[in-house]
């Protein structure tokens, strides 16, 4: 009896493993309207499986790996609103699902994997100013940040030795790393406010956040500089390669002729026409005459080149879309202020050059505006934008958000 009692047991312990590894099953998908936006959700039995997306004319595919569907072919037939005009899924063979979402004219998406759900948002080009960040906001509860991390940070005396990463430091297998690069440093300030505060001190500030609010992700982080030392724009990337890191993350401060200019700008690296972006880069390329040209002027074709043979840009620019869209998502809910998301975008930036992985640099905000200075000097700021960034990056690692266009 005891070993029939056994046999019974070892049988529906197995039943239940297969249930837990089986296909995922997609059960209900429903539309809404939004203002300007259209909302699907698409609900799933059990954990929403991992999914893949990509463009085709004028259609989003949703590739839905070991998936069964239990929805009619057209599910929200009749009830299309624009700019969605169709969508449909179907048994894709192989255990998998596609939903292929057709659509009228340029728009813009965000998507994201909840628990039980994937959520797509899409609206005319530019008609919702950040379209993810309603479903960025959405998010299992975090604990609260420990005082240590909500006081407010000093940066290591000059006297102190930089820290070139710990390229040699063994990683558990499966674990990811990001190389954060605090702008400037040394005798390089950077940019600076009206009453002091330079861009290297806020860079190393935020920096150091950032890299606690990525280890607390389950997400490895090292610095290229933790003290107040100098840093060459060439060696930056070349302590991120040498640590086999999987993204260069370079976080600066961003300034303008115009003081009522503020606002988060996240860069990947290309070639620009835009008169604005140009000029920042030469501010930030400033320090890279000696290293890569007899003047101050960005040496172009050394860039191209260099995009040419290695350079990850749609992984970036995917990337600088996450980061942009959950920066000013949390921000805004956090403090009740309207960010301006002034988006990602492409620029000649040297010290993204020689980049192995996805690179993009962060412009936080702008010294040259007094409010926005002000408020990129306080600690909650600084470990609210740290965190947000944190949770870009972890969407992105994780394949379970994407921000873009069509």
């Amino acid at each position: 009896m005891a070993l029939a009692a056994a046999l019974v047991a070892t049988l529906l312990g197995a039943a239940r493993a297969r249930a837990a590894i089986g296909p995922a099953a997609l059960t209900t998908a429903a539309i809404t309207q939004y203002g300007a936006a259209t909302e699907l959700r698409f609900g799933f039995e059990g954990a929403a499986p991992r999914w893949k997306l990509s463009a085709h004319g004028q259609e989003l595919w949703i590739d839905l790996p070991h998936t069964r569907t239990d929805v009619p072919p057209r599910p929200v037939f009749g009830r299309e609103a624009a700019p969605v005009s169709a969508v449909r899924v179907l048994d894709a063979g192989a255990g998998a699902v596609r939903i292929v979402l057709q659509v009228d004219g340029k728009i813009d998406y965000a998507i994201a994997r909840l628990r039980h759900h994937i959520v797509l948002r899409v609206a005319a080009a530019g008609a919702v100013p950040n379209l993810a960040a309603a479903l960025l906001s959405i998010r299992e509860p975090r604990e609260a940040p420990s005082p240590a991390e909500n006081s407010a940070l000093r940066p290591t005396p000059p006297s102190a030795p930089i820290a070139a990463a710990r390229v040699n430091s063994p990683r558990p297998r499966g674990r990811q790393l990001v190389m954060i690069d605090p702008g400037h440093g040394g005798y390089d300030p950077g940019t600076s406010s009206a009453d002091g505060i330079q861009e290297k001190t806020l860079a190393l500030e935020i920096a150091a956040r950032l890299e606690r609010a990525l280890e607390a992700r389950g997400i490895d982080a090292e610095m290229t500089r933790t003290g107040d030392g100098f840093v060459a724009l060439g060696g930056r990337t070349k302590i991120a390669n040498a640590a086999d890191a999987d993204l260069f993350v370079s976080i600066h401060l961003n300034s303008s002729p115009n003081p009522a200019a503020m606002g988060i700008e996240v860069y990947y690296l290309n070639n620009t026409t835009d008169r604005a972006t140009i000029r920042l880069a030469r501010m930030e390329n400033s320090q890279a005459a000696g290293g890569y040209g007899a003047s101050g002027e960005p040496n172009l074709n050394y860039i191209l080149s260099d995009l040419r043979q290695q350079y990850k840009a749609n992984e970036a620019a995917g990337l600088a879309r996450m980061i942009d869209a959950q920066a000013v998502a949390d921000l805004d809910a956090e403090f009740g202020i309207n960010v301006d998301p002034l988006g990602a975008m492409m620029g000649p930036f040297y010290v993204l050059v020689g980049a192995r992985m996805p690179a993009v640099l962060i412009e936080c905000g702008f010294l040259s505006n007094e409010i926005e200075a002000h408020r990129l000097a306080s600690a909650r700021y600084q470990q609210t934008l740290a965190a947000a960034i944190a949770d870009a990056i972890a969407h992105y690692l994780n394949a379970d958000a994407a921000v873009g266009n069509l």
